[in-house]
């Protein structure tokens, strides 16, 4: 075999990813166990608030490493806000709420890259749990509230991921894939420390995954 046809047939970044964050993907599904936290609107209520700290924190770090014309068609937090005004929350009591540390996960650009494929890549589920959602808690939701798991809707969801797909296989420039990975890897791990903040030990089962 040519030196051109093995270069064209080693993996994409992506695929990369996909492959060498299963084990902390599928960890941090079981543990999440997203149908019963979210069989109740207190239990959904508290997840939200939870990825609210998270995107909190990581938007800003987005903003800061890369241009508006990526960073801002990818931003949730105001999804996530709006579905919280919804439930009642005031302005003031959301910006009350707990923050994620990311201490230095969030270091450099090629890390960030990572922690989006994760972030990106849960749109996809995403879709399922909000069909869940409005099966589940039907009134509740009904005028609003599940604005962030709909993400960018049905029409538009698989392009957006098709697109940042395109952008991380491109994205040489940014640094050895490997930093990119543990980047991933690490996000993983720390949003199933920080999702599931207070629950009992084991208690989760698979949240969806179509990547």
């Amino acid at each position: 075999m040519s030196g051109a046809a093995h270069a064209s047939a080693a993996p994409s970044l992506s695929e990369r990813l996909r492959e060498e964050t299963r084990d902390r993907h599928e960890d941090l599904e079981h543990r999440l166990d997203w149908r019963r936290r979210m069989a109740t609107r207190e239990g959904y209520l508290a997840l939200l608030t939870r990825w609210w700290g998270f995107h909190r924190v990581f938007e800003p770090a987005i903003a800061a490493s890369f241009e508006p014309a990526f960073a801002q068609p990818r931003g949730k937090l105001h999804l996530l806000e709006r579905d919280l005004v919804h439930f009642g929350l005031t302005k003031d009591t959301i910006e009350a709420l707990p923050r994620f540390a990311a201490g230095t996960g969030f270091h450099s650009r090629p890390a960030l890259l990572g922690a989006l494929y994760v972030t990106e890549g849960s749109t996809l589920g995403g879709q399922v749990i909000a069909h869940h959602l409005h099966r589940s808690l039907g009134a509740e939701i009904a005028s609003g509230g599940c604005a962030y798991y709909e993400g960018y809707g049905k029409r538009d969801t698989g392009a957006m991921w098709a697109s940042f797909r395109t952008f991380l296989d491109r994205s040489g420039e940014e640094g050895p894939p490997h930093h990119v990975i543990e980047g991933a890897r690490w996000t993983f791990d720390a949003l199933k420390l920080w999702l599931t903040a207070g629950l009992p030990p084991d208690s989760g089962r698979a949240e969806p995954s179509q990547r």
